[in-house]
């Protein structure tokens, strides 16, 4: 407390301020009277500024509300996350930069390194601008295994695979794989590689069979229950017989296992990975509007060389003689491939829309020829007689929306389903750590199984 000399100054300056202030006051009185108008601007904005106060207390409720403002949500201490009027179908997030596409959408998720180039040829992404850039949209037991070695990839690959020469595998950075997005959205191409979509999903089913229960529970714990619903406790172990006990009105299946067999084959119910995540769910994942490269598994070389040739490369980058090495093959007893004549019919039927979506992904292919697609047409028809020319099925197209923001995923929006699913791992404020992340393991080791699929 002052006193003395001191004191006085004080004293003195504050009557000096209040005279001013008083003066200030006459001066804004005298203003304001002769000048009615400025009367009405202040108010306005004084009111402009309480609106925005209160807007600004609402937004941070709203997002209090929702558990956004904690800043442990995103593992980072100082972010501050903007909150964008979350309806009640969508929870929106605001994400500071990451290392990969798939790590903007999935905070606090790791790239699997099975999803990445080898190790020896990641740097030369950086080489590449974003107008030549490819995505590879790997559509499980299409082939995808074999072209993605050849481009570089790691998945199901051994230590001894090495990518091709030419631009294909050097401008095709980053891939696109069941519930892992990892594509720049702006890529300039998306290369899908497919397969006949009966042959596939045949492929599929001998892939995902597990031998017992034991060996399931052992090897691929994190698909144990869904496999156990689908083939132990239905007892579906071959082809054939999964057809005609699950798929007819006739079979001898319980009607709770013919669900799961029709809704699994639609790729709406997630027993299998390969039929879930099928070629709508890797169609309707892609950008609207983007153009797509298309390699066909029963014309892998051709259509190999044609890419090149399209995007500028070398003619024949392979010898017409040669072909592409088989990764992710399997020895198969003659039972398991059958698939009788009225098996593969009663499946064509069961998989009609599929068979739209592979015909929309040949089409749209800017590296195809009409020629090239005549052919796969006429391909198709001997496999698929009563079903490859019709553009409307006896079932509507599924609607896949929550799908695809539960498991593709988006920068800006994810279900609530799906953020209540992860929010420990997204909370956590740790890295995610499991087996397909762990820097310890090589390459090769990586499978379809190797990583949990949310």
């Amino acid at each position: 407390r002052p006193s003395g000399r001191k004191a006085r100054e004080v004293t003195a300056t504050n009557k000096v301020e209040s005279k001013l202030t008083m003066s200030t006051a006459i001066q804004i009185r005298s203003s304001l009277r002769n000048h009615p108008h400025l009367f009405l601007v202040l108010l306005s904005i004084i009111a402009i500024f309480a609106v925005f106060q209160i807007s600004q207390d609402n937004q941070i409720e709203s997002a209090w509300l929702h558990g956004l403002t904690t800043p442990s949500f995103f593992g980072r201490k100082n972010d501050v996350v903007e909150d964008k009027s979350v309806d009640s179908k969508h929870l929106q997030f605001v994400y500071t930069k990451q290392y990969s596409p798939y790590e903007e959408i999935w905070v606090n998720n790791r790239l699997p390194n099975w999803a990445k180039k080898r190790r020896q040829f990641r740097k030369i992404e950086h080489t590449i601008p974003a107008e030549e850039r490819i995505c590879f949209v790997h559509v499980g037991k299409a082939g995808g295994s074999s072209v993605g070695c050849s481009l570089g990839f790691s998945l199901h690959c051994t230590n001894q695979s090495q990518p091709l020469p030419g631009l294909l595998p050097q401008r095709t950075t980053r891939m696109f794989h069941a519930d892992t997005y990892d594509c720049h959205d702006d890529s300039a191409y998306f290369l899908f590689v497919i397969r006949d979509p009966v042959d596939r999903i045949r492929s599929a089913f001998l892939y995902e069979r597990p031998w017992n229960e034991e060996t399931l529970k052992k090897f691929h714990p994190n698909e144990y229950d869904r496999r156990k619903a689908f083939f132990i406790d239905c007892s579906y172990y071959y082809m054939e017989d999964y057809v005609q006990r699950g798929l007819t009105k006739h079979g001898d299946a319980s009607e709770e296992c013919k669900m799961k067999a029709f809704t699994a084959l639609w790729g709406v119910k997630h027993y299998s990975c390969h039929f879930f995540f099928n070629y709508q769910f890797h169609l309707e994942g892609i950008p609207k509007g983007a153009k797509i490269l298309v390699i066909r598994n029963e014309h892998l070389v051709d259509d190999w060389n044609g890419v090149e040739e399209y995007i500028g490369g070398e003619k024949e980058v392979i010898p017409s003689n040669h072909s592409l090495p088989v990764m992710n093959g399997s020895q198969k007893n003659p039972r398991d491939k059958y698939l009788s004549k009225e098996g593969r019919k009663i499946v064509c039927r069961q998989l009609c829309n599929e068979i739209i979506n592979y015909k929309m992904i040949l089409r749209r292919a800017v590296n195809l020829s009409p020629a090239d697609v005549d052919q796969s047409m006429k391909e198709l028809r001997k496999s698929c007689p009563h079903y490859a020319d019709i553009e409307a099925c006896p079932n509507p197209m599924p609607d896949i929306e929550e799908k695809l923001i539960n498991t593709r995923g988006y920068v800006d929006k994810v279900m609530i389903g799906s953020y209540l699913h992860n929010k420990g791992k997204l909370e956590s404020g740790e890295p995610v750590t499991n087996d397909a992340n762990d820097g310890n393991h090589t390459d090769d080791e990586f499978t379809d199984d190797g990583y949990q699929l949310r």
